[in-house]
């Protein structure tokens, strides 16, 4: 798979950052009102409505250009990863690196801040509710940990 820096500009990359912003904000009203109240420091959860077990297909740009120059005949092609990571797992991963804990949930009653961040992701939702797909692609290396990590931190420092 390619460098995270060829997945910078896509929608993963943004999706993150809104995430990353969203709880920045949402931290420092959250660390207010408890110093204010004098109440105990809790862990908050960060909810996304999203389907758990869909799966978001990430794939390196080199990947998807290599199999295009490699195509001899006409014809449909899906140039998708062909085992991606359910959302669960990624999830789990950017939450790792961003220090976050996140929380996949199909159905719930929104906090103010979960509304704001549903309104301000709306371009995400058919991201949020992916499905297995079909992939022509056959040596796709596999969407790991460390590469989510790698694509994070290339983010966060661009």
């Amino acid at each position: 798979m390619g460098s995270a820096q060829q997945f910078y500009a896509g929608h993963f990359s943004q999706l993150v950052t809104l995430m990353i912003k969203v709880h920045q904000r949402a931290e420092l009203v959250r660390r207010k009102v408890e110093g204010m109240l004098r109440l105990p420091v809790i862990e908050p959860v960060f909810r996304i409505r999203a389907n758990p077990e869909g799966k978001l297909n990430l794939v390196s740009l080199d990947d998807v250009g290599e199999a295009m120059t490699s195509i001899k005949r006409g014809g449909t092609f899906w140039l998708t990863h062909p085992s991606p990571p359910t959302l669960s797992q990624l999830f789990d991963w950017i939450g790792e690196f961003v220090m976050i804990r996140i929380k996949l949930e199909s159905n719930f009653k929104p906090t103010p801040i979960e509304t704001a961040f549903e309104k301000m992701s709306s371009a995400f939702i058919p991201y949020l509710w992916g499905d297995a797909f079909r992939s022509d692609l056959k040596h796709c290396p596999p969407i790991t940990k460390e590469f989510i990590g790698d694509t994070i931190k290339s983010t966060i420092l661009a």
